[in-house]
């Protein structure tokens, strides 16, 4: 897919966002600050999938229509969670936030290797959230009667403050400034204007998502899509669950999101986490319009990882020194490497492995291995593109 046929697609598509884009500037709820509790809630997402050295040895031996399942498999059971630590300096500042990790669960049901993949918030966020998972203890997963890893969980920890729902005075200024700023097509000064007001260590997550929609759109008019589709990512993240009762934004702004984004990342091809948008959206009442109206970016999408063109995914390290992309296919390679790379770890449903990073090499990876996540550690500086090799 082409960076001109994305962009005729989204330009087909840009009535559908000027309501949605108008209703994110709806005045902020004023709501009391003071409360005396506070909470970690932890969202798990548990996958019921092996990970064991020998995975490859078996897949080698099957024939290609013995791949997708070999053994038995019993996934992994919670047995010991600790709670992370709320920090103290955060409590007494009413700072809150969320930070998402990924993790492997060994064969003595221990946590191993876990990764921060975001975050949003204080900093001391992800040293508590760490610090908490590398507690924590299962059930190992059981295959052939025997304990074996499992890999690729995800976690997201929220850190929020009981009966916080609602922004600051001080915070309602601040963004309605920033906001009038905007409005009067100053976006650079916006921009200055917000970064200032991100800086503040009193911000709770219902200020977080506000001021991360209208981050959005300011690198929407900057025509920045990497930090755009970054900040409706981080948004989502902080608007909390309508099942909880604990939602920033109402569902149709909820689906605009999701609709933005699913063009966003179709448009840098990042097919896996487009199509997971789309589930998304899919699962989300009287949102029929919706879905139809992106039916043809999905179909392009489905289309493109079907082809026989590799795909192209342009990355940055960022500032972390850590790049995480989900593929679609089971061949990549690297190139156009701008700096220096240290290691690739792919991390697939019943498998793992971690390499040297080298630009002349094909990764291939076993069917049987399942939806993988390719992390990429290396200068903070350094960009290259991430090629999805066709099939052949």
């Amino acid at each position: 897919m082409t960076q001109t046929k994305w962009n005729n697609i989204i330009s087909s598509n840009a009535s559908i966002y000027r309501l949605a884009v108008k209703r994110s500037r709806l005045s902020l709820a004023l709501v009391a600050l003071f409360t005396l509790g506070f909470t970690v809630d932890v969202a798990a997402q548990e996958l019921s999938i092996p990970c064991d050295e020998l995975e490859e040895k078996a897949l080698a031996e099957a024939k290609a229509n013995e791949v997708e399942r070999i053994t038995a498999f019993t996934p992994a059971t919670p047995l010991k969670r600790v709670d992370p630590r709320y920090p103290l300096i955060a409590v007494e500042k009413g700072r809150e936030g969320w930070v998402r990790l990924s993790y492997v669960i060994d064969e003595e049901g221990r946590v191993k290797d876990p990764v921060v993949e975001d975050f949003f918030g204080s900093p001391s966020f992800k040293r508590s959230a760490l610090s908490a998972v590398k507690k924590w203890q299962y059930n190992p997963a059981i295959k052939d009667g025997e304990p074996t890893q499992q890999c690729h969980q995800a976690v997201q920890m929220d850190f929020a403050i009981g009966g916080k729902t609602g922004a600051t005075r001080k915070f309602i200024k601040a963004y309605k400034d920033v906001d009038e700023i905007f409005k009067a097509g100053d976006v650079e000064a916006a921009d200055e204007a917000l970064k200032e007001l991100k800086g503040w260590d009193t911000l709770n997550r219902y200020e977080n998502a506000w001021l991360l929609s209208l981050e959005s759109q300011i690198a929407s008019e900057q025509g920045d899509i990497e930090r755009e589709a970054r900040s409706l990512a981080r948004l989502l993240a902080s608007n909390g669950q309508k099942r909880f009762n604990n939602s920033v934004f109402d569902d149709d702004y909820v689906a605009y999101v999701l609709q933005k984004k699913i063009l966003l990342d179709a448009q840098r091809g990042i097919y896996a986490e487009a199509l997971k948008s789309y589930r998304a959206l899919q699962e989300m009442e009287a949102q029929e319009t919706r879905i139809g109206e992106i039916a043809a970016v999905i179909s392009q999408i489905e289309t493109a990882i079907a082809s026989e063109d590799n795909l192209l995914v342009p990355a940055n390290m960022g500032g972390d020194g850590h790049w995480f992309h989900t593929l679609v296919r089971n061949k990549f390679a690297f190139n156009n490497i701008q700096g220096e790379l240290d290691t690739v770890e792919v991390r697939c449903d019943s498998h793992r492995e971690k390499f040297t990073v080298a630009e002349a090499h094909v990764w291939h990876i076993p069917q049987g291995w399942g939806q993988c996540q390719v992390m990429v550690k290396g200068d903070s500086e350094t960009t290259f593109d991430l090629i999805e090799v066709a099939k052949g």
